[in-house]
């Protein structure tokens, strides 16, 4: 078992915060990462995606950006998927989504 730290950059669409997420979606992302989503081998980091030409996802290990296939056998070490990975990080992001913008609205 590795103890690398596998660093997760999530690319989050404005719109994914509602017709005004624009507005919102740097402060958010700000906030998210004062104290981020993390597990035992895992951590993410949240910004804007702008660029829709740049991936959704991105991982490294010590500043290494890892191709999918790297990726995805790094995170089946830690006895899960890439898939389930993701599915655990985007319920997250929705429920803090949701609690930052019941103010906002």
């Amino acid at each position: 078992m590795s103890d690398l730290l596998l660093y997760v950059q999530l690319r989050l669409e404005p719109g994914c915060m509602g017709p005004q997420g624009k507005d919102h979606i740097e402060a958010f992302c700000k906030k998210e990462n004062a104290s981020p989503w993390q597990n035992q081998f895992a951590t993410v980091s949240v910004v804007p995606r702008y660029d829709k030409t740049l991936p959704e996802w991105e991982y490294r290990v010590k500043n290494k950006l890892l191709s999918a296939e790297q990726a995805t056998k790094f995170i089946s070490m830690h006895e899960t998927t890439k898939s389930d990975l993701e599915d655990d990080i985007e319920s997250h992001m929705a429920e803090e989504i949701d609690a930052y913008m019941q103010g906002k609205l």
